[in-house]
């Protein structure tokens, strides 16, 4: 996704930079499926979340300006997939956010997010996802260190609720005073958000390539990050790049997850 204490200066240069839209007859990776022995597979098949694999975001005060506060509320199974809720509705409480935990905050919605226990260095990483579509929420199936630092970070995909045609790709590297990106977008012909697509990234020592339902159209090879990486599944309301809602958005909306796997 959008890594936590990124800023909206951020943002602006990364919309002012332009994004690169690599078709699959561009990209000179010829590196592809090459990960094959699955090492992790959830089908979401139990009644509830496996919370010795997964952790459930509580926390009432997020980055990027966002709307919603993350509640475990907000996270469900059901009927075999991982759903995450996004609700107009007040919410107050704790920050419980790591660097302003006690400050009592208020928000007009509630969302969900979730986060892998596990983390694994290199693989291909991929989720069977239905993103959802109104004017103020992002999807987001994202990666960032188990270390907890920033950056690096890899955006497996984001999708802008007003926008589903478009699904975008991002490496972020170098550091907080020094951050870089580089980074791609899908046009796709059809609305995404009206089936499931299978989102996917490989990413081994020299590069890093983003592929939906199995094609292959973008890589990079700057910045290439080395450590372990947990996967996180995030649908937030209003971040500084979407922007809030407005009169034509509706609310609940749900961001639908049939499986995460990952290979190596």
């Amino acid at each position: 996704m959008f890594l936590e204490k990124r800023l909206f200066a951020l943002w602006i240069i990364f919309a002012a930079a332009g994004f690169a839209c690599n078709s699959n007859k561009s990209v000179n990776i010829n590196k592809t499926n090459i990960y094959d022995k699955i090492v992790f597979e959830d089908d979401f098949i139990s009644a509830e979340l496996d919370k010795s694999i997964w952790s459930v975001s509580n926390q009432g005060l997020n980055w990027n300006n966002e709307d919603q506060a993350y509640t475990p509320a907000n996270v469900s199974v059901e009927n075999g997939k991982l759903v995450l809720t996004a609700k107009k509705e007040l919410w107050k409480g704790l920050s419980l956010r790591v660097d302003d935990p006690g400050r009592i905050v208020s928000a007009e919605y509630t969302s969900g997010e979730v986060n892998s226990k596990l983390s694994w260095k290199y693989g291909r990483f991929e989720s069977k996802i239905k993103i959802p579509s109104t004017k103020g929420v992002l999807s987001a199936f994202w990666m960032t260190p188990a270390d907890g630092t920033w950056p690096p970070e890899i955006d497996i995909t984001e999708i802008l609720g007003h926008d589903p045609l478009t699904a975008y790709f991002t490496n972020h590297y170098g550091t907080q005073s020094s951050h870089k990106m580089n980074n791609g977008k899908f046009n796709s012909a059809v609305d995404l958000s009206k089936d499931f697509h299978i989102y996917s990234v490989e990413w081994d020592n020299d590069s890093i390539r983003w592929f939906i339902d199995g094609v292959l159209y973008f890589s990079s090879v700057k910045g290439v990050p080395s450590k372990p990486f947990i996967m996180r599944l995030s649908l937030p309301v209003g971040p500084d790049w979407e922007g809030n809602p407005d009169q034509s958005s509706v609310f609940p909306q749900r961001m639908e997850i049939d499986w995460v796997r990952v290979y190596q």
